[in-house]
């Protein structure tokens, strides 16, 4: 490389891409590369995290984006204005941008005047029951043409990237991860000892109605008819907070629900410390961070086969349970046989906890950036 710099473009600073950002600067620091985060905006009203920059180790710019704001509660689109202002004034050798946003399409229409070394770093996966637009597959397929290499979350969204057109031999898999240092082997013992305590069942997230919840409830209701020792906590907060409030209500359980609003990083280790069973029921996710974290916790997990984490973090039975949670009573069953089976279930915790310390930490998922950024 003639510049011996590389820009990352992402949306906004985040706390678990802090972390790795930190390892990818570690690595590419060692072969003579300087990294730049390159964040669209400081963040925006959905997003209640507490972030510290003062832990980065990274350059860094925060663009003075404009926002546009959907109906959606999820949907925030940053223009990144004055990005090509940054990349003109320090020429980068490569960009890595994130997925198909307005970033990207400023590079797209950059590399018909100017050569342009993009790759994109998308989790983007098939959404069967919402197939995508014709417009946006357009979109998406020309923007995948002209990239220079490619970055996957997992293996979905490889395929998703190669039904885009992208050539697989030019797509890297960075897994996608969080500091699973700081929350592995988190699992208290005393709570497989205590069998007099309630169990807890744990749900930690956005509430939004694809991510299901909803059916945590349903799923509550149906329990109780085989036993009572249990609580279903349900950390975070969203639109949907009062229908679910509401809906607890309806279907008398409210005794056995905690709703316990948004919780900083630091907060929800204590939350997986004492849970019995970590339950994701999305509809769709296009990864699913929290399952890395729960796994890495040495919870057991039951995860919707819905989120493109299940299938590249699951075995079935062995580190986890991949499951559709709308069948609510075989979910029943399996809560139920986690809860009676302790010594199995702290069995397929340990289990998570080794494969999520193994083969999900930030040194492959930054080395997967690597790889794609070197073969440029």
């Amino acid at each position: 490389m003639n510049n011996k710099k590389i820009f990352l473009v992402t949306n906004i600073p985040t706390p678990y891409r802090i972390p790795l950002f930190n390892e990818l600067h570690r690595q590419l620091e060692q072969l003579g590369i300087k990294l730049k985060i390159i964040f669209g905006a400081r963040g925006y009203s959905r997003r209640k995290w507490k972030i510290d920059l003062s832990q980065r180790l990274f350059d860094y710019q925060i663009l003075s984006s404009g926002k546009i704001i959907f109906f959606d509660n999820e949907k925030t689109i940053f223009t990144y204005r004055g990005l090509l202002r940054a990349i003109n004034r320090e020429n980068p050798a490569v960009i890595i941008t994130s997925g198909f946003s307005i970033a990207t399409t400023i590079l797209w229409l950059r590399s018909f005047f100017k050569k342009t070394n993009y790759i994109i770093w998308s989790g983007a996966i098939e959404r069967k029951d919402k197939p995508d637009s014709l417009v946006r597959k357009i979109q998406r397929r020309l923007l995948v043409k002209k990239a220079a290499g490619f970055i996957a979350y997992g293996t979905m969204a490889k395929h998703h990237l190669i039904s885009l057109g992208a050539p697989p031999e030019k797509i890297y898999i960075a897994i996608n991860t969080v500091d699973t240092e700081f929350f592995l082997n988190k699992i208290a013992e005393n709570k497989y000892r205590d069998q007099n305590r309630k169990k807890t069942l744990l749900y930690i997230g956005h509430f939004v109605k694809r991510k299901r919840v909803d059916l945590l409830l349903y799923m509550a209701k149906l329990l109780l008819k085989t036993r009572n020792d249990f609580v279903l906590r349900l950390v975070g907060d969203g639109p949907e907070k009062e229908k679910l409030k509401h809906l607890a209500d309806e279907l008398n359980i409210s005794e056995y629900v905690s709703f316990e609003g948004f919780k900083q990083k630091k907060e929800i280790i204590e939350y997986l410390r004492v849970a019995d069973c970590f339950l994701f029921p999305t509809s769709f996710d296009i990864w699913g961070l929290v399952l890395v974290e729960a796994m890495a916790a040495g919870v057991p997990c039951i995860a919707s086969i819905y989120a493109g984490a299940t299938h590249d973090l699951i075995r079935d039975g062995i580190n986890g349970i991949a499951a559709n949670f709308t069948q609510r009573e075989k979910i029943v069953e399996k809560i139920d046989w986690l809860l009676d089976n302790p010594e199995r279930a702290k069995i397929i915790g340990k289990n998570a906890s080794n494969f999520i310390g193994e083969k999900v930490n930030l040194k492959r998922s930054a080395a997967g950036f690597l790889d794609a950024v070197m073969r440029i």
